[in-house]
């Protein structure tokens, strides 16, 4: 039998791996796998052994036929569970990545390319240990280019985010904090990067062990820092406070991750941390709130629904908060009826907010999970729920608006080889109630806005948290020379904040993840 979806719900699963009997894709995967490198069964016929990638290259061949969401357009049509014959199809390509790449390349087209550009492996476990677990091993270090007034026609490199906990807060590295040198290197503006392919940033802020950096900050002080990548427990709440205005009181949420709220039946630390949050909004009877996950490129479907239950209007409650569209497959395996694992879930109102606006703050490295809060709360506030967003450059180097960044699917992790090889497929889609769920260009945003990078999370003069704050006291937006003035008092070349790159590690982590600890039926 194939073996069962153990799940860890981004669903991620647990174990895996297929024996060599000819079941076909109609068939779900069931419990008491061993890893697929230990079994007779993976003797090659001529009395060799496949190696643990050819392993990995069948595994990755056969579950994302089983799972993408995809399927129909991803050949053969049948899938047989036989270790030679995937053998025969996945023996000329170079590993399970260039496998995975294969098979989405036969996805629907999407603005010329297709459509599946989130599938993924991860072969550390990283996901789930930051989206589960909110364990990170990294120097909470997030970079990118910024053009300004004192940059020319150049871009310098400046800090965007710090994790807290994280070795970088640590030694007191903030947002608009600029590096001058990594390494004792200095040529790492942008122009020379580029022509590397941003190499020498990359490896050295997200790939290495260990960093030299000398920084200055918004007030001109110099300093080295010297950092050691450790892990640490996440704490993506980066502020939150009330503002208060014309008697109004406005809560202010911001947070960089949807690490999961609940794992194995047991209310996590973000799930307490939240509670604290909400406890004080309710104390203070806010009647307004601004989202801030303009960083936020997702995490656990569970964080989504325990926050879209605790935002939602009274009216909400009992009604379709979302649904799901997955396989032919998985819709014969019962998985979407009522009360199964994809099956509709309506809200499930949570404590005593009365809102009357709620703001999203948000940039084109919005995704997933944070796309899915905003959208299945939009048929219940309507247009107060609002959005605000920021620019950015096209190919020409001119600004243009942008949209969120585009996922409205999801994955569940299923462990494949060894016990750290975790192969994530693109297999369901959300709507809500009102059946919208094809946001793949980005979710639209109300107003586009300068974002300052130079001012903190929770800083009520920072870009886009005035705006919100502005058209909560006025109903108006602030005005464009109130924003060139702005820009200009924050050293942002003429008003343009030009993000010109931002450089991410863990790419596929802006994702929509559900885990569980049963096994799928």
């Amino acid at each position: 039998m194939i073996n069962k979806i153990c799940v860890i719900l981004i669903v991620v699963l647990a174990t895996s791996c297929m024996t060599a009997c000819t079941k076909t894709t109609n068939v779900k995967p069931d419990e008491g796998a061993k890893s697929s490198s230990s079994r007779s069964s993976d003797r090659v016929s001529n009395g060799g052994y496949y190696t643990e990638e050819d392993l990995i290259k069948q595994d990755v061949f056969y579950y994302t036929k089983l799972f993408s969401l995809w399927t129909d357009n991803i050949p053969p049509q049948n899938v047989v569970e036989d270790r030679e014959i995937l053998h025969s199809y996945t023996k000329d390509f170079r590993d399970g990545e260039e496998v995975l790449s294969h098979l989405m390349s036969f996805t629907p087209p999407f603005m010329g390319k297709p459509i599946d550009r989130y599938s993924f492996l991860d072969r550390e476990g990283e996901v789930s240990n930051e989206i589960q677990d909110g364990v990170s091993s990294s120097y909470g270090l997030y970079v990118f280019y910024l053009r300004t007034s004192t940059s020319g026609n150049n871009s310098d490199l400046y800090i965007r985010m710090v994790d807290k906990n994280s070795p970088a807060y640590a030694a007191g590295l903030r947002r608009g904090d600029r590096i001058l040198s990594i390494n004792g290197n200095t040529n790492i503006d942008y122009n020379t990067q580029k022509a590397q392919d941003f190499r020498v940033v990359d490896d050295a802020i997200y790939y290495s062990k260990s960093v030299s950096l000398k920084i200055v900050n918004p007030a001109g002080a110099t300093k080295d820092i010297q950092l050691t990548s450790t892990v640490y427990d996440m704490d993506p709440i980066l502020s939150s406070k009330v503002f208060e205005q014309n008697g109004k009181k406005i809560g202010y949420l911001a947070f960089n991750s949807f690490v999961s709220v609940n794992v194995n039946g047991v209310n996590s630390a973000m799930y307490t941390a939240f509670e604290q949050v909400f406890r004080t909004f309710e104390r203070d009877n806010i009647s307004e709130l601004i989202v801030d996950i303009r960083y936020n490129g997702g995490g656990a479907v569970n964080t989504a629904e325990y926050l879209a239950n605790y935002l939602a209007p009274a009216s909400a409650n009992g009604q379709r908060m979302l649904s799901y569209k997955v396989n032919r497959t998985m819709v014969e395996w019962g998985d979407t009826k009522e009360g199964a694992e994809f099956g509709p879930v309506n809200f499930l109102r949570k404590g005593t907010l009365n809102l009357g606006k709620v703001y999203f703050l948000v940039t084109s490295s919005t995704a997933s999970a944070s796309e899915l809060l905003i959208n299945v709360l939009k048929p219940y506030f309507g247009s107060n729920l609002l959005i605000i967003g920021t620019y950015g450059l096209d190919t020409e180097g001119a600004r243009i608006p942008e949209n969120t960044y585009g996922k409205p699917v999801g994955f569940f992790g299923y462990r494949i080889v060894n016990d750290k090889t975790d192969l994530f497929v693109t297999s369901f889609q959300m709507f809500n109630r009102d059946n919208y769920g094809d946001y793949f260009n980005g979710l639209v945003p109300d107003r586009h806005t300068s974002e300052d990078y130079f001012k903190d999370f929770g800083d009520p003069q920072e870009g886009m948290i005035a705006e919100a704050l502005t058209y909560s006291a006025t109903g108006n937006w602030v005005l464009a020379n109130a924003r060139v003035a702005i820009a200009s008092a924050n050293k942002v070349k003429n008003e343009r904040n030009q993000r010109v790159r931002f450089l991410e590690k863990n790419r596929h982590m802006k994702g929509m993840y559900k885990f569980k600890e049963a096994p799928m039926k």
